[in-house]
């Protein structure tokens, strides 16, 4: 009897030391996109949702992130200048650089880089993210920082 009340109070231990580590959910990851002199670095991004992604003007000369779609854009960022996106909903989202087009990128939200969005209809057009300083999009969030 004595080795069956061990072996259950053993095996509630386990239960109660194991089972919040398996419900647990990963915080959201904060990455890093270098803007250089002409190209993002990495230029295809696959994040999860709830991720933030800061670009980082490593460059001599200013450019913008801009999504192709309407959702974000950062203005000019100078040299060492920052912008954030906070990305909430999944599909992928292509940027460029409004000052030099050739250069693009893409963030793809919940799949892998290059993955097309899931196939939807739309009441009104998707927002994948929204500004942290003004609030212009439901699904994402941005933050434009200088020196």
């Amino acid at each position: 009897m004595r080795k069956f009340l061990y072996l259950a109070t053993l095996f509630v231990l386990a239960l109660v030391l194991l089972v919040p580590a398996a419900g647990a959910q990963q915080s959201p990851v904060e990455w890093s996109v270098s803007i250089e002199d002409f190209y993002f670095e990495p230029a295809d991004t696959a994040i999860a949702p709830g991720d933030k992604i800061t670009w980082v003007n490593e460059g001599n000369a200013p450019h913008t992130v801009t999504a192709d779609d309407g959702s974000f854009d950062s203005g000019m960022l100078n040299p060492g200048d920052t912008y954030t996106v906070t990305f909430l909903d999944a599909g992928t989202v292509t940027y460029h650089c409004a000052i030099h087009p050739n250069m693009i990128g893409s963030v793809t939200v919940g799949g892998e880089a290059g993955e097309e969005a899931p196939a939807a209809v739309p009441t009104e057009p998707p927002a994948p993210a929204t500004p942290e300083y003004g609030g212009s999009s439901p699904g994402m969030t941005s933050m434009n920082s200088g020196y």
